[in-house]
């Protein structure tokens, strides 16, 4: 794992102690006067809710390359993801910047707030954060480091063990009900340094108890009694109730960096180039919305090289595709530029919608949250459509009787079997998970859900089969030798094609 910047702070701090040892008498000539003496906690705060969503390295690379494509919400003709092909940097990509930059500001912030009172919702916060870091990493890699990731700055441990991944949920769940539990809205939070809900307890509430829905259903095919335990406690705890609720993190326009949207800063700054992407929306996403007329289609995609966003005009391209039909790039979808693609376009971390679907697929297993499947799928899909006002009004929303439209045209399958209510469910939310590649690729892999048809690439390493993960860091494999041995022996060999603990 790459620990160097828990290596760098804990040797600096090192070095700390050993020259205070031998500069007695001399502390106020060794002052620096343009020094900060206190950690600025509510920047470093900021900061930690800004990487939660990863920066443009994981999400070029790990989401867009990788997971969007695999699931086949995006395509392009060399993607490894549309082509189930290695690349060792794109695939370490989650890996490498998850612990560098997201883990380790939360755990470096920990390190330096006294747990006070006064500081006691900071630190559920971030108990809260470090949930949705971990699962995206387990989820794609499979075991590991957890319990002692992070101790560089108070344990000195550089080479931490890995951790079976069912030791690693069993503590993400313990945490979200522990943090949520201990949030509390009569001591201070950070004010306005909270980017999510500006210190608003009640929403982080619904956050903790929304993620430990999102976490306990990951467990349905591995453990379904653990599952629907926690998928309960979290509805009675009190999950998202409107779009209101929803986990949006604002961005802006410039200049580049950490404030930037992660996926449309580098996709806009570096590929789109007026129509000539590589990536271009994937002809199973296309396909999908146009044949069923959904109205988020003008919404999501328009062909850059003219504007045109009627959905008519959409046109995707084939995950196995070797070149563009017709030679030209243009014709094929891009993400919309005037919404979606924007520069300071908000990210969707977590819904309303999302909550929704999963409260869906609760009730058709026959789990105690409250109401119908066919009430929450439908709750589910006028949420999606409705959050897309995010994006702006440069295109027009979907009304409410586009929405009655599409739902009584594709009414919820009360009278199906288990397997087509889920299906339309994972569908539903596959969809509304665009642009979260990493979180559509692990529910692809829960459900097998939507049905897509798997590339048999002669470059891939899967022999035609649609990945189950990612492969590890291989720096990992000089850093941290025996313990990525360890983990492989456990889990299997560290091939895409190896299926972790919960991908029954």
């Amino acid at each position: 794992m790459k620990n160097r910047y828990i290596k760098i702070f804990c040797v600096a701090i090192v070095g700390a102690l050993t020259l205070a040892s031998c500069d007695k008498g001399f502390e106020e000539m060794n002052k620096n006067p343009n020094a900060l003496t206190d950690p600025a906690v509510k920047s470093m705060f900021t900061l930690a809710e800004i990487y939660v969503d990863g920066q443009d390295f994981s999400n070029t690379r790990g989401n867009n390359l990788y997971a969007a494509q695999i699931v086949q919400q995006f395509s392009s003709l060399g993607g490894p993801g549309s082509k189930y092909t290695y690349s060792s940097e794109y695939s370490a990509a989650l890996f490498g910047e998850t612990y560098g930059k997201g883990l380790n500001q939360i755990f470096q912030l920990l390190s330096v707030v006294e747990n006070t009172p006064e500081n006691s919702n900071m630190i559920q916060a971030c108990r809260i954060m470090k949930v949705f870091l971990f699962q995206k990493l387990t989820d794609t890699y499979g075991e590991v480091p957890y319990f002692e990731a992070g101790k560089g700055y108070n344990g000195n441990v550089f080479s931490p063990k890995y951790d079976t991944q069912e030791a690693i949920y069993n503590d993400l769940l313990k945490e979200l009900d522990e943090a949520g539990t201990a949030l509390d809205a009569g001591k201070p939070f950070v004010g306005n340094a909270d980017l999510y809900y500006q210190s608003d307890v009640a929403r982080w509430k619904k956050l903790a108890n929304s993620l430990m829905l999102r976490v306990a259903m990951r467990l349905s095919k591995v453990n379904p009694a653990k599952a629907k335990e926690f998928v309960e406690k979290a509805y009675a705890k009190g999950v998202f109730t409107s779009n209101d609720d929803s986990l949006v993190l604002k961005h802006d326009a410039g200049p580049a960096g950490v404030k930037t949207n992660p996926i449309t800063s580098s996709w806009v700054r570096n590929d789109l180039n007026g129509g000539e992407s590589n990536i271009k929306f994937s002809k199973t996403f296309i396909d999908m919305l146009k044949n069923t007329n959904d109205p988020r289609l003008r919404i999501y995609a328009k062909l850059e090289a003219t504007g045109d966003n009627n959905p008519a005009s959409q046109q995707g391209l084939a995950n196995d595709a070797k070149e563009f039909p017709g030679g030209d790039k243009k014709l094929f979808s891009d993400p919309n530029t005037s919404t979606v693609l924007r520069l300071d376009a908000p990210t969707l971390i977590m819904s309303y919608a999302e909550v929704q679907f999963l409260l869906a697929e609760a009730a058709v297993k026959g789990w105690n949250v409250g109401g119908s499947a066919q009430t929450y799928y439908e709750n589910g899909v006028r949420a999606a459509m409705n959050i897309l006002t995010i994006f702006g009004d440069k295109v027009p929303a979907v009304s409410l009787a586009e929405y009655n439209t599409y739902i009584t045209t594709y009414p919820f399958k009360s009278a199906g079997t288990e397997a087509q209510k889920i299906e339309q469910i994972i569908t539903q939310k596959w969809i509304v998970l665009l642009f979260n590649g990493f979180e559509a690729f692990s529910e692809y892999r829960r459900t097998g859900y939507p049905v897509l048809v798997p590339v048999n690439d002669p470059t891939g390493e899967t022999q035609g089969t649609i990945p189950r993960r990612l492969i590890y860091d291989q720096s990992e494999l000089i850093t941290n030798e025996a313990n990525y041995k360890a983990a492989i022996q456990r889990q299997g060999l560290d091939l895409m094609t190896t299926r972790i603990w919960w991908d029954k």
